[in-house]
């Protein structure tokens, strides 16, 4: 079940269906679908740890996208990502629990 809510995941991401997204992920934290990881190892691709440290940094979607040279759609797309595999229904949520599980330090959990 984990890994099929993933795959619906990742494709309403791709899709862009907001509304879908949103669903998906609620049904993910209710039954507690996220998908487990190895102990120490991120479940987070390079880019999207990238848009994590802006993330704490208190960085806009759209400053996102400057910093990173994406559009901010594009950023948008990988904070939707990172809430989903972490489980967070916010943005605060999502650099609260990176920080807790050690995806991020301090420093970069102050901004």
């Amino acid at each position: 079940p984990a890994a099929d809510a993933a795959a619906a995941r990742r494709t309403a991401a791709r899709l862009g269906a907001a509304p879908l997204l949103e669903r998906v992920d609620a049904l993910i934290r209710r039954g507690r679908l996220a998908e487990q990881r190895a102990p120490g190892s991120s479940p987070l691709t390079a880019r999207e740890q990238d848009v994590l440290r802006l993330l704490a940094a208190g960085r806009s979607n759209r400053q996102i996208g400057e910093e990173l040279y994406i559009t901010g759609k594009t950023a948008s797309v990988h904070v939707s990502n990172i809430l989903g595999k972490l489980g967070a229904a916010s943005r605060t949520e999502a650099v609260a629990i990176a920080y807790r599980e050690g995806l991020i330090g301090r420093e970069e959990a102050v901004g």
